[in-house]
């Protein structure tokens, strides 16, 4: 709806909330960007659980997806998984907002989706009793070594 008219020596027309929300976006494009931080918020709800809990969101630069993994043969693993959460995020965008996911490990950085609570607890999360001897191989293993971690990851999914 085109309404023109002249106040203060300006030219005003009227403009539908829409038209006036897309000019401001497009002036301002920084705070266009306030919808990645629901994604972040979302983040296990869109990924779904077991890629909510493996690729964690670091963050987006220009249109590639940012994503952590703790180690080398589970950003490996998320590799294979590029398609899924590029469809996955850009669907709760609604629009092709992501063209590429780049993958790095997590090492120091925080991810921007912190990971739920820990609770220890007799059992697992997903009800698994707990064994008698957990942990008591920890010093067999060299902490570094794949086993070591894997054996370390082991212990630490009973801790909720």
């Amino acid at each position: 709806m085109y309404n023109p008219h002249k106040r203060g020596g300006r030219l005003y027309k009227t403009v539908s909330l829409q038209d006036a929300l897309e000019f401001f976006f497009a002036r301002h494009p920084d705070r266009a960007n306030f919808h990645l931080a629901h994604l972040w918020e979302n983040w296990n709800m869109v990924m779904g659980e077991y890629l909510g809990k493996t690729a964690r969101p670091l963050g987006a630069r220009d249109r590639t997806l940012l994503v952590g993994a703790d180690d080398n043969m589970l950003m490996h693993e998320l590799s294979f998984y590029t398609q899924e959460i590029l469809s996955r995020a850009n669907a709760f965008m609604r629009e092709e907002y992501f063209t590429k996911v780049r993958f790095s490990l997590l090492q120091d950085r925080v991810p921007l989706y912190p990971p739920p609570p820990r609770h220890k607890s007799a059992q697992a999360p997903d009800g698994r009793p707990k064994p008698e001897n957990l942990g008591k191989l920890s010093g067999v293993f060299d902490p570094e070594s794949p086993i070591g971690r894997a054996y370390a990851s082991y212990v630490k999914s009973f801790e909720g």
